[in-house]
């Protein structure tokens, strides 16, 4: 009789959860931007960006501001902006694979009001993705000290995933002088995992945030945390050693800090022998044979670092 009714009790909730409505995910999620800014291609692996000053007033650039929604926690509607005291808060660096790591100089403010609740934080921009063939790619970041009433809701921060519109491929706009409009069209903001992995753009502008002790072991030799953040500075320009070493260095950071690294355990192995005795920079061309085994590690572990790789928290 006890299993009989333990089944019809176990039914019951199976259809009690299916009509019950799905909880939604806490989630800004913004719109349109309609402001205008421009990458600039120098001929070169640089990519400049800068705000017209027709969107700069009184010490503030605005890269972004339009109507925005809240879900979850955070149901809402209200409007957003992205803004910058600086005309020009970050550059692009050309990658092998035609994506760019983002090089931030300038803060970045994040705002979301409404009449339900608001949302304020500091945003990090780490990489852009190759241009498809909509003219779109994907800026990925992190939001930081959140504020606002709603900021109980993201208290390890924000993962920030934003589209962006061009009007020319980035992949071919390094290798000439000319410009592309860019135009933030759509994006998400939603709450980070206490151990979510975080990227090299993230962990550069963040050293207060390190758990490695006095630094870490690179291939067979141990860098300080001064000579690690020279490194995370040394622009890749082709060197695929100081791309590996820039995501080698996030991703021993991340496992520091509590994401599982199982996943990447063996491409870690393959890195560190890869880059051997050093030192960094070791001047490799990422067209070399090794040069390409090193940004094919890179490569992964910046999936890693950027949480596509389905990372949560280690076990202890």
């Amino acid at each position: 009789m006890k299993s009989i009714l333990a089944v019809v009790i176990s039914l019951a909730l199976v259809v009690l959860a299916l009509m019950l409505p799905a909880v939604a995910q806490d989630q800004i999620t913004l719109g349109d931007g309609l402001n205008n800014s421009h990458f600039i291609g120098n001929a070169n692996p640089i990519v400049t960006m800068l705000i017209p000053s027709i969107y700069c007033n009184g010490g503030t650039c605005v890269l972004a501001a339009a109507g925005a929604s809240g879900s979850g926690h955070v149901q809402s509607n209200g409007n957003y902006m992205i803004s910058s005291p600086s005309n020009a808060p970050f550059y692009l660096t050309h990658n092998p694979d035609d994506s760019f790591t983002i090089t931030q100089t300038s803060p970045i403010n994040f705002t979301y009001t409404s009449q339900q609740g608001t949302l304020t934080g500091l945003l990090w921009f780490a990489s852009i993705s190759k241009t498809n063939s909509q003219l779109h790619s994907t800026m990925i970041g992190t939001m930081t000290a959140p504020g606002g009433s709603f900021a109980q809701y993201f208290p390890n921060g924000g993962h920030v995933t934003i589209d962006a519109g061009l009007t020319f491929p980035l992949q071919i706009l390094w290798q000439v002088h000319g410009f592309s409009v860019l135009e933030f069209q759509s994006g998400t903001i939603v709450p980070e995992g206490s151990c979510a992995p975080l990227t090299q753009g993230y962990w550069k502008n963040h050293p207060g945030a390190w758990r490695d002790g006095s630094g870490l072991t690179l291939g067979t030799s141990f860098y300080t945390n001064d000579q690690l953040m020279t490194l995370l500075n040394t622009p890749v320009q082709g060197d695929a050693s100081v791309n590996l070493a820039h995501q080698l260095i996030a991703a021993l950071l991340n496992i520091d800090n509590g994401t599982d690294g199982t996943v990447v355990q063996s491409t870690i192995a393959d890195a560190n022998n890869l880059i051997g005795i050093g030192p960094l920079p070791e001047h490799i061309p990422s067209s070399s044979p090794i040069g390409q085994q090193m940004v094919g590690d890179a490569n992964v572990l910046d999936n890693f670092n950027n949480g596509l790789l389905g990372t949560g928290c280690a076990q202890h």
